[in-house]
Formats: C-alpha cells, sequence, structure tokens
C-alpha cells in the first residue's frame, strides 16, 4: 500500500461524514487534494510500526521537529490519525514544539472529525527533560545546513534527545542528498542518521511508501521519502568538510532550491544525441566526467551549455559513492558560480553565507564571490570582485586565472604569465589555451603550440578552434575542419563560422571526400541556425 491507496481507504471510512456535511467542512475533499493531510500521519505510523515501540499499555508520545508546515498545519491534529494507521485510535499522542495557529483547508474536517490537536513542549523543556516525556521523536526534513534560528533548535533538540536523554530520535528527508547533507552537519556529534534498515533502494524499509513524490526526483525523492535513525558514528567528522557543505548547500537553499531536473550522479541522457552523458551535480549544474565540461541548464531554453573546464586535480578525484560525490560536487558548484539572487533577501543570504565560507576556511567561496561580483553590473562590483579574488589568491586555478587578467589590465606582462603558469599547474584546460596563445606570438612558440595541443586534448573548445585556424592557414584543411569541429560542436560561434569557410572552400575546390564535406557543411549550418535560434531568445 502507499499512501494514494491508504487516502483512498480513508476516504471511504468518512463518506458519510462528506454527505451530511459538505457545506459546512469548507473545502471538497478529493484524492489529489487530501492525500497532502494524510501524510503526517502516515510517517509517523510507519515509524511507529518500524521501531518497535508497544503502545499496549499507554499511548506513544510523538515529538514531531521541524518546520516543515504540513507537520504544523491544524495544531499537528492530522498527525495524530497514525493511531488510527496502525489500527490502534488512540495509540499515538503528537508532540510539537510550537503553540500556533496555523490553519489548513482542512482545518474545518479535522475539527468534524474531532481529532486531538498536538500537546506542546518548549525546546528547552525537551532539552532539558526530554526522556520523561518523549517516547520518540521524528525529525522531519532536517535543515542543519540551515543560518535560521528555529531550524538551529530543532538541530539542538533532536541532538539532545539522541545523543544525552537515550530518546530515539528518527527523520524523514527530501533524498539521499539530503540525508547526506545532515550527515556532515551532525557527524560532530557523533552521531549520523542511518537508513533504516541499513540501505537505500527501491523497496527498502529506508523507502517511506507513504510519502508524497516530487516530480523529477524519481521514486526516492519527495516528502518524507527517505527514513533514518539517529545513531552512534564510529568517528568525529571534519570540520572542513562539515563547512563546505553547509556553505554550498546554503547558496542551493538561497537560491530557492527551484531545479530539479536531475539527481546527484544521475546520468542525464539526450545530451547531443547522447554523444555527451553527463552526470548531475547539484542545483542545474552538470559534468562530463570523461572531458571535465561543467554544464549549466539554461532555465528558458531547456537545454544544457558549457559554463566551464573542470582542471585535472580535480577531475582525477571525482568519486562515485554519493557521500563523497556531493562533498566533491559542492566545490564544483561553489567554484562556477557566477550569479547571485535576484531577490534583495535571498542575494544577502548568499553573501552572507559564502563569506562564512570563506572565514571557515573554504577557498571556493571566495572564488565564488569574485565570480559574481566579476558578472554583476553594480557599482563598486569590479572593485569587490577584485578584493575576493586577492583572498583566494593562487590557492586555486580560477583565482589565480582572475589574478592574470588583473595583471593584464595592469599591463603586467611577467604577471600574467607568472598566474597563467600557476593555473596551468593544476591542469586548467583554459589557462592552458590562453598561455599557448600568448607564448605562440613570441619567440617561444614551440612550448605555446604544445600547451594548446595539451589543451585541445582536453577537449578545450578555443584551444581547438586555435589550432583549427593554424592547421587552415598551414594548408591542412581536412586537419583543420577536425579541430574546429572539436570546438563547434560545444558552442564555439567562431569555430563554425571558419569551420564553414573551409567546408565551402574544400567543395568549391574538389578537395576531400564530397559526400563528407557535404555532410560537415550541412551539419555545421544546422549548429549556427540553432545558435542563431538562441541569440534570438536571449535578446528576447
Amino acid at each position: 500500500m502507499n499512501l494514494g491507496a491508504l487516502t483512498e481507504a480513508w476516504l471511504r471510512t468518512i463518506k458519510p461524514l462528506l454527505k451530511t456535511h459538505p457545506l459546512q467542512l469548507g473545502v471538497k475533499v478529493k484524492l489529489n487534494n487530501s492525500a497532502s493531510v494524510m501524510a503526517p500521519g502516515a510517517l509517523v505510523a510507519n515509524v511507529v510500526r518500524q521501531s518497535g515501540i508497544s503502545w499496549s499499555e499507554r499511548p506513544i508520545r510523538v515529538l514531531l521537529l521541524g518546520s516543515d508546515p504540513l507537520i504544523r498545519f491544524d495544531k499537528s491534529k492530522w498527525a495524530s490519525l497514525a493511531g488510527d494507521f496502525l489500527g490502534a485510535p488512540g495509540a499515538v499522542e503528537i508532540l510539537y514544539t510550537l503553540d500556533e495557529n496555523a490553519d489548513s483547508e482542512f482545518s474545518k474536517l479535522a475539527t468534524a472529525l474531532n481529532l486531538p490537536a498536538c500537546s506542546s513542549l518548549t525546546h528547552e523543556e525537551v532539552i532539558n527533560n526530554g526522556s520523561s516525556k518523549v517516547d520518540l521523536a521524528i525529525w522531519v526534513h532536517p535543515a542543519a545546513e540551515s543560518a535560521d534560528e528555529g531550524e538551529a533548535l530543532n538541530t539542538s533538540t533532536a541532538m539532545a534527545l539522541a545523543v544525552k536523554q537515550g530518546v530515539p530520535v528518527y527523520s524523514a528527508s527530501f533524498n539521499e542528498v539530503d540525508l547526506h547533507t545532515q550527515n556532515f552537519l551532525i557527524q560532530h556529534h557523533a552521531v549520523k542518521l542511518q537508513p533504516i534498515g541499513g540501505t537505500i533502494a527501491r523497496g527498502a524499509p529506508s523507502i517511506n511508501r507513504y510519502g508524497i513524490s516530487t516530480f523529477g526526483l524519481g521514486v526516492e525523492g519527495g516528502w518524507g521519502a527517505i527514513l533514518a535513525k539517529v545513531e552512534p558514528a564510529q568517528q568525529l567528522g571534519d570540520p572542513g568538510e562539515a563547512a563546505l557543505v553547509r556553505t554550498a548547500m546554503r547558496l542551493v537553499c538561497a537560491e530557492g532550491a527551484l531545479h530539479t531536473s536531475w539527481t546527484l550522479g544521475q546520468r542525464i541522457n539526450g545530451v547531443a544525441f547522447n554523444r555527451i552523458i553527463p552526470l548531475g551535480l547539484l542545483g542545474n549544474m552538470a559534468i562530463d566526467p570523461s572531458t571535465g565540461h561543467v554544464f549549466q541548464k539554461n532555465e528558458d531554453s531547456r537545454d544544457l551549455r558549457v559554463i566551464g573546464h573542470l582542471w585535472d586535480s580535480e577531475l582525477k578525484q571525482m568519486p562515485s559513492s554519493k557521500r563523497e560525490l556531493l562533498l566533491w560536487a559542492c566545490r564544483i558548484k561553489l567554484a562556477f558560480q557566477t550569479a547571485l539572487p535576484k531577490e534583495d533577501a535571498r542575494r544577502k543570504e548568499a553573501i552572507a553565507s559564502l563569506e562564512q565560507g570563506f572565514n571557515d576556511g573554504i577557498v571556493e567561496a571566495a572564488v565564488a564571490l569574485a565570480r559574481c561580483y566579476e558578472s554583476s553590473k553594480a557599482d563598486g562590483s569590479d572593485v569587490t570582485a577584485s578584493h575576493w579574488q586577492s583572498k583566494a589568491g593562487a590557492r586555486h586555478p580560477l583565482s589565480s586565472y582572475g589574478l592574470a587578467y588583473e595583471a593584464l589590465g595592469a599591463g603586467d606582462s611577467a604577471a600574467v604569465e607568472r598566474y597563467l603558469r600557476i593555473a596551468v599547474a593544476f591542469g586548467y584546460p583554459i589557462a592552458m589555451t590562453d598561455l599557448g596563445k600568448m607564448l605562440c606570438g613570441s619567440e617561444r612558440e614551440d612550448e605555446g603550440l604544445a600547451l594548446l595541443n595539451e589543451a585541445g586534448s582536453r577537449k578545450d573548445p578555443e584551444a581547438n578552434y586555435e589550432l583549427g585556424e593554424l592547421s587552415a592557414k598551414g594548408g591542412d584543411l581536412q586537419r583543420a575542419l577536425n579541430f574546429l569541429r572539436l570546438a563547434w560542436t560545444y558552442g564555439h560561434a567562431e569555430a563554425a563560422a571558419l569551420a564553414r569557410q573551409v567546408a565551402d572552400y574544400m567543395l568549391q575546390q574538389g578537395i576531400g571526400k564530397r559526400s563528407l564535406i557535404k555532410r560537415e557543411a550541412k551539419e555545421i549550418a544546422a549548429f549556427q541556425k540553432k545558435l542563431d535560434s538562441r541569440l534570438v531568445a536571449n535578446a528576447s
């Protein structure tokens, strides 16, 4: 049975009431709008059943922790249905840490059904003496990464119950990434959220069949999706890892967490006719693990666009486990962040989170601030960008690259080369290309060509454009087309224009195999048409 089937069964039991009191209820009760009020009670019943705690002698006192609206509406009356779902009405007493009136559209129905309101306990009461008042706690959608004081209190209360008072504390997370996020942030308490049954897999006890699925998140994603229990951890967490995850996830939250097109680590099919199969990262970012190209989904056109290129030292560290991939993806999220939220409050929240992250030792936070201010049109943004660029210094390839261009603006060619070489040492392809172009215009042309070939082998579009242009000038037109294809297939407009010229010339002069050159010209034209439509869409 799932939440839909449970809701249908419940609706059948209250059908007589709905027939006799249709006007007084204030809402038309249907399957699609009533499942949400069933979810809290079903969640509580599921956790209580799996906890093994007996309700034969007295009701089980269940404390709900969290700020999720579904557990707060109507004084948590709907969660009291847990006893009914267990086949023992009244077997569960609901407690909550807020005494508030937050009516839902179903509040009159809750009153008509005589559902009991929750009893309230303050956080202080629970922290000081929770074991005498609470038998079991359910932490609904933990948010230990949040800067909100209420969420911090929820975390403190959950830890006090589990660590100091021995009260069983369970959690319900949105998805696996959410679960791992919380674990990074609570491990300094020497505890972890252990999925019920030990694994996260379809049909496992950790998957809440009575949750509310969210479009795009898959079977294990949505409201109350993954169930876990606070258990002792073998070792304390790393403060640096916790700071990194907290900084990145606060940024994701400040952005509104709107992007749910894929889950972390999910293979994204259908990109470039599956010639490229990126893996989903955080937010709307993705990566091609074979090349290191970082993509971002354009929310208007719905296509993926290359926004950067990962450096060798980072790409080689890309992990496979979901937990370690989250940590890695947090670094990528920060490093390639180029815009702050437009809404004033969210923008301030994002800036504060990034500044705190840098103070906690996260150099990528300074990189993010530098790049965001660099792309801003606000007065003084260039000065602020330079400030954060300097804060990151030569510790990161992207800040080293940025410092190289600051030096270029100042006319300091020695500093330009020095900073580019630092970025090259990280294996940053774009720095290889720029340094290569710089050296090709000097007596060190051989080194410059070697750098361009290094970057080109890593699929840097600009490097392959340069190599294509050099090949065309040298008369090797087929080789030029090969290089240029590696550039324009990643969106390089100038490479497409040059490739079109080369292909047309080859057709006019009868150079190469005509059928292959005609097909190349046709594919280039199709790309240019797509690029033109994209430019029109962006302009509008």
